[in-house]
């Protein structure tokens, strides 16, 4: 595969995780309360455990999962442009000198 190919679906998959981190945060932020279930004088499970599709232990482990899956391809990706990045570091080097 090419590189400009390559580039292209690295793009596509951080895109897709960095939108399913910000689904998964936001509901376990603002939909799902924490710590739910808790009962009279601190009693566990006195009220069912909310649900929004899913249990916020769930929607826990996805944002988790998309966090890893996020943080390889942004090693993928400055793996990728390392030369470039290599170069610019060198270039701005150049620029600040006396």
């Amino acid at each position: 595969m090419r590189k400009a190919g390559l580039n292209f679906w690295l793009a596509c998959g951080l895109f897709l995780t960095g939108a399913g981190l910000a689904v998964s945060g936001f509901v376990r932020w603002l939909v799902l309360p924490c710590g739910g279930g808790q009962g009279f004088r601190g009693g566990r499970w006195a009220y069912p455990e909310p649900v929004f599709i899913f249990t916020r232990g769930t929607w826990d482990d996805i944002h988790k999962f998309f966090a890893v899956v996020f943080v390889g391809l942004v090693a993928a990706h400055v793996m990728l442009h390392w030369n470039w990045l290599v170069g610019m570091w060198r270039s701005l080097g150049r620029r600040q000198g006396p």
